[in-house]
């Protein structure tokens, strides 16, 4: 029984000997393992600090660039709006010294116009007396031919007999404007050039007028009737002629100026000169 029981406590205390050698290795182990674990945790947070921080630091780089940048931008836009305003101030100069030039000119044409007026109060009564006496009396034929005789004589083409584009654009224009004046005046608005002139821009009369703008314009006139031109002889000299019919002889620049199809070429030019230039 001694040895029995001797053999149990041994056995025990070999066991709890062994058991608590055991339990002391896995508590190292254990232990050793929480260790690394610690430190690999703290690893971790450093990274993920120093990461962080370098995170931070690189907003921060990125916010001073922009900053930087935003500073930048002011700047410009202060300078663009100063250029901006020192512009507009020169655009101001500028238009008020264009609208002073422009001025200027509006009274040198008043002098011009009102010496031109003067010298034409002095001459052109007399070269259109006659005319004004024959519209007065209703006597259209005659007046026609007398426009003519006037338009000739003003350009020294007599000898011609007709009028071409050079003396058409050279013609006096207070002349040009007062034979005008005096036909719309004696025939209630419904003759002159520029009545005709209103006519020929109606149908898109230009300076380069083909013959189809230039047949709407005869059409319009009753210079042409039933796609036919009419001749001198063939008009209509009374006050119940169509609107801008006349004067005729005139601005056909000379009795002998049709062709076939209308005006002969190099005296139609001269005519679609005095309608699409001339300024009534």
């Amino acid at each position: 029984m001694n040895w029995l029981a001797i053999s149990i406590s041994v056995a025990v205390v070999v066991t709890v000997t062994v058991g608590v050698l055991l339990w002391s290795r896995w508590k190292k182990r254990l232990l050793t393992q929480l260790e690394q674990e610690k430190c690999l945790r703290q690893e971790t947070e450093r990274r993920l600090l120093a990461q962080l921080e370098q995170e931070k630091h690189q907003r921060q780089e990125i916010e001073r660039h922009l900053l930087a940048q935003l500073e930048q931008e002011k700047h410009l836009l202060t300078q663009l709006e100063q250029e901006k305003y020192q512009h507009q101030e020169t655009e101001r100069r500028l238009l008020a010294q264009l609208e002073q030039e422009k001025h200027q000119r509006q009274e040198a044409r008043k002098l011009k116009d009102l010496s031109q007026e003067q010298l034409s109060l002095q001459r052109t009564p007399k070269l259109t007396t006659t005319l004004r006496d024959l519209l007065i009396s209703g006597r259209w034929k005659e007046a026609d031919q007398e426009t003519l005789r006037i338009m000739l004589n003003v350009t020294n083409r007599e000898q011609e007999g007709w009028l071409n584009v050079p003396s058409i654009h050279n013609f006096p224009p207070e002349d040009l404007r007062a034979i005008d004046q005096l036909w719309v005046e004696y025939s209630n608005g419904r003759f002159g050039f520029s009545v005709q002139q209103r006519i020929w821009k109606s149908v898109g009369g230009n300076l380069k007028a083909n013959d189809k703008i230039y047949e709407a314009f005869g059409n319009c006139v009753e210079w042409r009737v039933h796609k036919s031109w009419l001749q001198i002889n063939d008009l209509t000299f009374n006050s119940s002629a169509p609107t801008g019919h006349l004067p005729a002889v005139g601005v056909r620049l000379g009795g002998l100026s049709w062709g076939v199809d209308g005006f002969l070429w190099d005296k139609r030019e001269a005519y679609v000169f005095l309608l699409s230039e001339k300024d009534w």
